[in-house]
């Protein structure tokens, strides 16, 4: 039986802390469904279009009220701790989406620590042109004849 299964609802599988509530599910038309993911998640929407109201805790950026507005195949990474309303972005059209806890080497890290390694290797490959550029400078200036200097 698949874990789905186990639950009628979405809610009612996360008052269980015993049933993980990953998997795919069915929002039906003109309903909303809130998420408390307790790790990293990831939701992506499989069938319709989806209204995500997103906010998360002060300690994870405090992003209160941001919408993102998702058609099927795409997808949003979730920090644990967050809060999503979910619902359909037409009245009388059902969303399935599928909810997937990440896996611990995939786990989201604040935006600070994704970005230092990123912007010191660029920093490193911008220094490395800024040096060859110079080169480059000072070599030409160097082989160009001065202005009044008759070339031998």
């Amino acid at each position: 039986m698949s874990e789905p299964e186990l639950c009628a609802s979405l809610q009612d599988c996360q008052k269980s802390k015993t049933v993980r509530f990953a998997g795919t599910w069915r929002l039906a038309p003109q309903r909303a469904m809130s998420l408390w993911p307790r790790r990293p998640s990831q939701i992506l929407i499989v069938q319709g279009s989806a209204w995500i109201t997103w906010s998360s805790p002060r300690g994870l950026g405090g992003m209160s009220g941001v919408d993102h507005f998702l058609q099927a195949g795409q997808m949003l990474d979730v920090p644990a701790a967050a809060h999503l309303v979910l619902e359909s972005r037409h009245p009388q059209q059902t969303v399935h989406f599928d909810w997937r806890e990440l896996p611990e080497t995939l786990a989201l890290r604040e935006p600070r620590q994704r970005a230092m390694p990123e912007l010191g290797r660029q920093w490193w490959q911008a220094l490395g042109q800024l040096g060859w550029a110079t080169g480059q400078l000072v070599r030409g200036l160097c082989a160009q004849p001065r202005a009044g200097r008759v070339p031998a």
